[in-house]
């Protein structure tokens, strides 16, 4: 076993990525087990087979990069690895591995019950990642959207970030698009809809 320390840390991003990819080679190569720590979580999805994700000394989760990623196992781990939208719920019902749940804005949603879910009253938290909303153009239209109003806009290049508030939600949320069609043109203020799947609405744990 190689243990690998924030061996990273000190390079700058374009070098940061190309040794990634390098150290990764590396190790398939050899064949043999790397543990590496790092505190950047974009290294630790692009780089694992599996994934640690620890607080204070204790392990919270362990899984793949997608499932750690898609499936959170706590509202900690969620905000930790990626952006996170927080919707706060209320249960309808709870049968077995599923959940119904209220939401104020996104309406009555079923989804997975996570494993280790603790009930506390009828309250509950669902997420969802910023990349699982679309914003909806011209006519277009989906079986499960929301409208809202951006309030903000920060554009990176090949993505632009917007802030949307909606209605009935206690904070905006926030939303990832790519700029093939134009996200970094759509102004502060002006109305807009977004596409989702229910499914990507993940109910945590606590």
């Amino acid at each position: 076993v190689l243990l690998l320390d924030e061996p990273l840390s000190a390079l700058d991003k374009k070098l940061r990525e190309q040794m990634q990819v390098e150290l990764r080679r590396l190790q398939q190569a050899v064949g043999i087990t790397f543990v590496l720590v790092t505190h950047d979580q974009y290294e630790a999805l692009a780089m694992s087979d599996r994934i640690a994700v620890m607080f204070g000394g204790r392990i919270a989760q362990v899984a793949s990069p997608k499932e750690i990623y898609q499936r959170p196992v706590n509202r900690q781990v969620a905000d930790f690895l990626g952006g996170m939208n927080f919707v706060k719920a209320e249960i309808v019902e709870e049968n077995g591995a599923s959940l119904l749940l209220d939401t104020l804005g996104f309406g009555r949603v079923r989804t997975d019950k996570p494993k280790a879910f603790m009930r506390n009253g009828g309250a509950a938290t669902l997420g969802i990642r910023p990349e699982r909303l679309r914003v909806l153009w011209d006519n277009a239209s989906a079986k499960f959207e929301v409208a809202g109003k951006v309030v903000e806009r920060h554009y990176f290049g090949e993505i632009t970030h917007l802030i949307v508030e909606i209605p009935g939600l206690e904070k905006p949320l926030s939303v990832t698009e790519t700029n093939d069609f134009g996200a970094d043109d759509i102004p502060v203020g002006a109305p807009i809809r977004l596409a989702y799947d229910p499914e990507a609405l993940v109910a945590m744990a606590d």
